[in-house]
């Protein structure tokens, strides 16, 4: 996916919530902007993904905080967070007729909620979420080609968000499927490590493998070989949040998209709507 002109403004204000999120200060929301500003400007084209020009600004981020991990506190209070409310969500599952589809859309309340940006989210707003629909459900696809498949690949997000996604690998593994989960190589904004894998149980359910990189999405390009081994091999690949599409919807394989669309571009990019769930699946 290729960067809207829409996206420019957004990536300058992404800079600026890093910096008001991390409480640095006024003097330090200029410095991100005016230092994003020219990096920006320096383009004569969007033709990159926006998680391409994203990764670049939280660079400056993290330059400016004096941190590798500047969201570590942040994310390690959205995995605590999630991990609470985990419990009463797997109870509701066995009263579902449709296991899967509840895993699924489990899945999709962890993207819509940023943990880590919310830092408070309570039980009743994640159940009035569990009453929304997918706009894009493309459930028949994926009913097929999970019954044809051994081996599954579940691209993580973010922290907190990797504890919604336990229910579906539970689920995936008690169908006899074979599940692996990827998470950042190394840390940027609030995406999900292996540290954090580790923290929410992840690493007792499943195989964990880290892609190598700290780049914003997965940047095929910048992955380790394990990781790449990893996503060719499987039958089938599930990749959660918006970065993961931007930097994976031209990839040369089968993937379902499992996201919630947060701004305009990627609603018409995946054929859904702002702010809905969406499940869509791309053939190579």
């Amino acid at each position: 996916m290729r960067a809207h002109p829409v996206c420019v403004p957004c990536l300058i204000n992404q800079g600026l919530n890093a910096v008001r999120r991390l409480n640095l200060g006024e003097e330090k929301e200029r410095e991100i902007a005016l230092r994003a500003v020219k990096y920006l400007s320096q383009f004569e084209s969007l033709d990159k993904s926006p998680a391409y020009y994203a990764y670049f600004i939280q660079r400056i981020v993290r330059d400016i905080s004096g941190s590798e991990d500047p969201f570590r506190l942040q994310k390690k209070q959205a995995n605590s967070l999630a991990l609470e409310i985990l419990p009463q969500l797997e109870s509701f599952f066995r009263k579902e007729s449709d296991g899967l589809a509840y895993a699924l859309k489990v899945s999709a309340v962890g993207n819509y909620i940023d943990f880590a940006i919310r830092g408070e989210v309570n039980f009743e707003e994640v159940l009035s979420l569990l009453d929304s629909e997918f706009v894009v459900w493309d459930y028949g696809a994926f009913r097929d080609r999970l019954g044809r498949s051994g081996r599954v690949l579940i691209v993580g997000d973010n922290a907190g968000e990797i504890a919604f996604d336990k229910l579906l690998v539970k689920l995936l593994k008690d169908m006899g499927k074979e599940v692996v989960y990827g998470v950042k190589g190394k840390p940027i904004l609030n995406d999900a490590t292996y540290e954090d894998a580790m923290e929410v149980g992840m690493t007792e359910l499943c195989k964990v493998v880290d892609n190598g990189s700290d780049k914003v999405g997965t940047w095929l390009e910048d992955c380790s070989r394990e990781f790449l081994e990893e996503f060719y091999r499987a039958d089938m690949v599930i990749s959660k949040g918006q970065a993961n599409f931007e930097t994976l919807s031209d990839a040369d394989r089968d993937i379902f998209f499992l996201l919630v669309a947060k701004c305009e571009p990627i609603a018409r990019e995946t054929g859904g709507k702002k702010g809905k769930f969406i499940l869509r699946f791309k053939e190579a």
